[in-house]
């Protein structure tokens, strides 16, 4: 037993200090209350005295009590005339004063002109572009739609907008097979405006008659989440629902009561938005939106984005709300300089097009599946796209949107401009393949019609020539690489040339001697496309998908690469640069595919003849991206070729299939409420009769059911008997009410709040199953509770929830088959947060292993952010098993596990193959780290936890699981670990695996002898472990020398201790001290201009920073504590006494003295974390573990 420890009852020691700190926080959260109603009575009681109503009174009390008094009344009352007038006049024009909201730093860049249209601009449209006409299917669709969803359906099908005096007429004549209905705010011409969500009677009357009539009736909610209760009594009268959030269709189903609930997310529509260009694209940003001032945290993030991204390049906003006077819409001034005009919906085309980059906004940002409809049609139109956080977008989309809050991560990954076009390709091919309305249509009638119809891609044809066994493999070779199915390869060979080594069925071999008359018609047969294949060339594995794709958005008869890429005698080089996506008259058959109608009946012989040099010529031709094609490639190296004209390695986000099989397999809503609530048979009786022609009201079994018969448009309030006072509320500032009411009534809440006198203060009102909190008036005693009905329909209040209801999502949608779970994991905002576990995941994405991150916090509600490319999930207990529960993960990889974590996992350990990195303070007992406590109080509750601690880790691994695994950093903590549990590890199920180091990041340059001089601190200052006042005691020793002066120390970091434990050192001239977090980027710069590392410990496992400043060639002055032995040496660096700061100052006089012996040590600490945890190495261990992982 440790010396200083005493047995003592777990109980008997908790108890006093449990009461303690209970008491302790019970007082400071009334003390926290009542210094906020202070501040709320304060600020109330001085706009009180100033307001016109009290000055009137007060001069008017004035004026009656004295003669003098009352004739001094007149100039008194005119100058409080003149004093509310100026106030008015002053507060108009800030009603809201954006400039509040966000500061931008904006470079305004010198005006330019808009982007030119191209010369053939008008002949693409109506040449190269799909008109409506040539898109429509057999189905007729009955619609109300928004002006945007109108234009997106419109071409995939017959549309008939109706018009609410004349939409029954309208139906009779046009006989639809469907009804399709979106939360409309305007609808067609403007007519359907605040119509649709109360449910009016000519939406009701349209309802009937399909009805009647045995038409489908589907309701599209393409505002959820925001507005799932304002349109969830119109959802209720239709047969099927469709939502753009993935996370509102469990609270449909719980609340419609049926399954008939789907996942409908915005598209792109081919026929508008496509990568034909029309203008001269500009090297800059274009928004193309409003600004709302009413949702800051949008405004917040464009303020960050708009000050990166132009700072790299102009920023040019097209303003909605050009000419608008409504202030809640108007830009701050700041932005007015890039503001260069407004744009209505058929200008698109310029924002989408006329710009190389685009800059979007979501206000939705934690929404699973919704964002905004923009991101699709910029996408479509092959435009790099910017935008704030969405998780939405980062699910369906992935890396194609370079996607963050923070501006600098955003230019850290446009700074690789030659990818650009790439990536941009990718997007437009996930969107094409995807993501287009003609996808949205058919899945909607799949539901509505019970067929399910696939968007079609044509048959392709191949034709090609083999005079040798090598080129018939290498033309195997093409075929089997390509990921395009509806192809065939038809292969004219010579005498004496074998088929394929692998059969393919898709190959028919022609003898040249039996080609004799077919035409290319005959040899084609039902392949609507036709195109030459070449053997000496080199075609990508998106090859025919991206030729095939271009049929969707364009009606060229030929389509095929102007702009290629050609291999020459050294290198790879591109052709006829800026080609791209416009109208060519002719190009080459061996990168083109032609429409087979157009030259059917042209012989096959005659093509054969001249195969390398064909041409396909037609005035309807569209030239493609130079990618996934390489001409003459067939002397090159293939990894070469590959490297220029393939796909890049980048996450393009979840199948569209598999995310609809998810949603399909989600149930009702299980939400059970835990707060006091009334039910409805008691608010009938609190309210009493309700007297009102136009209400009828009873009490049933499931509540208080209302049935309201009132005319569109109109409404009436009833209110409670009785008043409650104040008092029943639970936090007195705040009300949280939620009125849990069936759908099928447009139904708010009301409270009144009312003072002593019953006076009435305010109102609120609240929409009925909403969650809402409303500050309660300091003055207010008594609350008046009361409904809104409007217009006509039915509902059963169930219940008045005295809180609000939990809604976390039903599922929690996966990306990866691995999944990483931790307590911690960096911020934009907290950079040292676990910083070694993101270096992991980047290495491992970097190696082609994704991981998704799940951040355990106890108490937080679910969160969703993103760190530097990688999305990181925040939330309780239960939405980690709700996670697990998907069954999408083949392991989960633990760092600093504990009881919460290991309760949630233990269930799927039968299945679930289960690593814990094991780092230090999470298992080490309370004698570790001795240190830490500086009373005996502290000392006492340590040894509880440490108790507790060691008590969870047995419990663990006595029997170990058998597909549990566990890593050690080094193998003396493995062994201390053994030693404080009392007995040992099967060896079988653990793994000694070092921290990685990023080598390549923190590089080698040779240390000049003056670097010496400088010494670096980098280190959290959150615990005495990282022993910073040793760091302070040494750097007060060496200000004795008389060589003090030439030394520069610089003391950087962050946490509670910063400034107690710095304060001594800043009289010195020559250390600076900086209190920020920095990116391993900017540590890596730092360490160039440094030469030493001063970094003692009391406790280290392994030591991730000081291995970082030792690959750059830092020389490390540390302790001899833990396992840093294990990590450096003499050689290396200088290992000090544990607790001596004398020893430290030793350390940096010798390297002083020593110039030779520094440069020694300095290229002695390069090699050893080179041979010791290099990140290649390292990450490759872990891989393999990880891989090691259940089918």
């Amino acid at each position: 037993m440790p010396p200083g420890y005493w047995p003592m009852s777990m109980d008997e020691a908790q108890a006093p200090v449990a009461a303690q700190h209970q008491q302790l926080e019970a007082l400071r959260a009334q003390l926290r209350q009542l210094q906020a109603k202070c501040h709320r009575l304060e600020s109330r009681l001085i706009q009180t005295r100033t307001s016109t109503t009290y000055q009137l009174g007060y001069q008017l009390r004035l004026g009656v009590t004295s003669v003098r008094g009352l004739l001094q009344l007149p100039v008194a009352l005119f100058k409080l005339y003149r004093a509310a007038s100026a106030r008015r006049k002053a507060r108009a024009p800030q009603v809201i004063p954006p400039t509040a909201l966000a500061s931008p730093d904006l470079v305004v860049h010198p005006p330019t002109p808009a982007p030119r249209p191209l010369p053939q601009a008008e002949y693409l449209r109506s040449q190269l572009m799909i008109p409506p006409q040539e898109r429509a299917n057999s189905v007729k669709i009955a619609c109300v739609l928004d002006t945007f969803s109108y234009e997106a359906f419109r071409y995939e099908s017959e549309l008939l907008q109706l018009t609410p005096e004349q939409a029954l007429a309208e139906l009779h004549a046009f006989q639809p097979d469907l009804l399709f209905v979106e939360s409309a705010w305007c609808g067609k011409d403007d007519r359907w405006t605040r119509k649709i969500a109360p449910n009016c009677q000519e939406l009701r009357d349209v309802l009937t008659w399909c009805r009647t009539h045995q038409v489908p009736t589907v309701f599209w909610n393409k505002e959820d989440p925001v507005h799932f209760e304002t349109f969830l009594g119109t959802a209720k009268q239709f047969d099927i629902v469709f939502t753009t959030d993935i996370d509102c269709i469990a609270r449909y189903k719980s609340a419609l009561a049926h399954e008939r609930v789907y996942l409908l997310p915005f598209a792109c529509q081919p026929a508008v938005h496509n990568p034909i260009e029309l203008f001269e694209r500009k090297e800059a940003f274009c928004f193309a939106g409003s600004y709302y001032a009413r949702y800051p945290e949008r405004s917040r993030d464009l303020a960050h984005l708009a000050s990166a991204l132009s700072a790299w390049r102009p920023l040019e906003i097209y303003d909605r709300n050009g000419g608008k006077t409504a202030l809640d819409y108007q830009f701050p001034p700041a932005y007015r300089g890039c503001i260069v005009g407004t744009l209505d919906a058929a200008e698109t085309d310029l924002a989408y097009k006329g710009y190389r980059y685009a800059l979007n906004l979501n206000s939705i940002k934690h929404s699973q599946s919704m964002f905004a409809r923009r991101v699709f049609e910029l996408l479509g139109s092959n435009t790099l796209t910017v935008s704030n956080f969405s998780r939405g977008l980062r699910m369906l989309l992935g890396d194609l949107v370079v996607c963050s809050d923070h501006g600098e991560e955003v230019l850290r990954r446009l700074d690789s401009p030659a990818a650009h076009a790439k990536w941009r390709l990718l997007g437009l091919r996930k969107v094409m393949q995807e993501h287009t309305y003609a996808h949205r249509l058919n899945y909607v009638l799949s539901k509505a019609k019970g067929h399910a119809q696939e968007v079609p891609l044509p048959s392709i044809c191949l034709f090609a020539t083999a005079a040798d066994d090598a080129q018939m493999h290498a033309l195997a070779q093409h075929l089997q690489r390509q990921r395009y199915p509806h192809v065939r390869l038809c292969v004219v060979k010579a005498a004496g040339v074998r088929g394929p080594i692998v059969a393919d069925s898709r190959i028919q071999l022609i003898d040249c001697k039996r080609l004799g008359g077919l035409t290319l018609g005959e040899l084609a047969g039902d392949a609507a496309w036709f195109g030459v294949l070449r053997a000496e060339d080199y075609y990508g594995p998106h090859y025919l998908l991206d030729l095939a794709l271009a049929t969707r958005y364009s009606q060229a008869r030929v389509i095929g690469k102007r702009a290629h890429y050609a291999a020459h005698a050294h290198d790879i080089q591109l052709q006829n640069a800026g080609q791209e996506y416009r109208c060519c008259p002719g190009m080459a058959a061996r990168r083109a595919l032609i429409k087979t109608c157009v030259l059917a009946h042209q012989p096959a012989r005659d093509c054969l003849e001249n195969l390398a040099s064909l041409t396909f010529t037609h005035p309807q031709s569209l030239a493609l991206d130079p990618f996934n094609y390489c001409e003459n490639a067939a002397h090159c190296d293939q990894q070469q070729v590959q490297a220029v004209v393939d796909d890049v390695a980048l996450f393009t986000g979840v199948d569209w299939p598999g995310l609809v099989r998810s949603s399909e397999a989600l149930g009702p809503q299980q939400a059970p409420v835990t707060c006091p609530q009334i039910s409805g048979a008691a608010l009938a009786k609190l309210f009493g009769p309700v007297r009102s022609k136009h209400l009828n009201v009873q009490v049933v079994e499931e509540g208080w059911h209302l049935r309201a018969t009132l005319a569109d448009g109109q409404h009436e309030y009833c209110y409670a008997r009785q008043d409650w006072s104040i008092d029943v509320l639970e936090d007195r500032s705040t009300l949280r009410l939620l009125l849990d009411a069936t759908p099928g009534l447009h139904l708010q809440w009301v409270v009144l709040f009312l003072d002593a006198h019953k006076q009435r203060i305010s109102h609120v009102m609240q929409l009925a199953n909403r969650n809402q909190a409303w500050e309660v008036p300091p003055e207010a005693a008594y609350l008046r509770l009361g409904l809104r009905v409007y217009g006509s329909g039915s509902t059963t209040i169930k219940a008045l929830i005295k809180g609000h209801r939990d809604t976390p999502p039903s599922t929690l949608l996966a990306k990866a088959q691995h999944l990483l779970l931790t307590n911690h994991y960096p911020a934009y905002d907290d950079l040292y947060r676990n910083g070694f576990i993101h270096t992991r995941v980047m290495a491992y994405r970097a190696r082609g292993l994704e991981m998704d991150v799940f951040r355990l916090r106890l108490n937080q509600a679910l969160d969703f952010q993103e760190f530097e490319n990688i999305d990181v999930t925040t939330g309780p207990p239960t939405a980690l098993a709700n996670l697990l529960g998907s069954g999408c993960y083949r392991s989960v990889l633990v760092h600093f596990l504990d009881a919460p974590m290991w309760e949630v996992l233990r269930p799927f350990l039968p299945t679930l193959q289960v690593i814990v990195w094991v780092h230090g303070a999470e298992i080490q007992p309370w004698w570790r780290r001795a240190y830490n406590y500086s009373d005996a109080q502290q000392l006492q509750l340590a040894k509880l936890d440490s108790d507790q601690r060691l008590g969870f880790w047995r419990g663990v691994l006595q029997p170990m699981p058998a597909n549990l695994q566990l890593v050690f950093v080094s193998r003396q903590f493995a062994d201390e670990v053994m030693q404080d549990l009392g007995f040992e590890l099967p060896q079988e199920h653990y793994r000694i695996i070092h921290n990685p180091i990023d080598t390549r990041l923190f590089s080698f340059q040779e240390k000049p002898p003056q670097q010496r001089r400088k010494i670096l601190s980098i280190r959290p200052y959150v615990s005495r472990t990282y022993a910073n006042d040793l760091s302070v005691k040494a750097i007060q020793l060496l200000a004795s020398k008389p060589w003090f002066n030439q030394l520069e120390f610089l003391m950087v970091g962050d946490g509670p201790l910063f400034e107690e434990t710095l304060a001594p050192l800043r009289h010195y001239p020559n250390v600076k001290i900086e209190k920020r977090y920095l990116k391993q980027a900017d540590i890596a710069r730092l360490h160039k201009d440094y030469g030493v590392f001063l970094c003692p410990s009391r406790m280290d496992t392994q030591g991730v920073s000081r291995d970082e400043a030792m690959a750059s060639g830092l020389v490390p002055v540390t302790s001899r504590v833990g396992a840093i032995a294990e990590f450096v040496d003499d050689r290396c660096g200088f290992l000090c006494t544990a607790e001596s700061f004398s020893e430290l100052a030793e350390a940096i006089e010798a390297l002083f003295l020593n110039p030779a012996l520094f440069t020694q040590k300095s290229l002695n600490a390069r090699q050893r974390v080179c041979l010791q945890r290099d990140m290649h190495p390292v990450c490759t261990s872990e891989l393999s573990l990880i891989r090691e992982a259940l089918p």
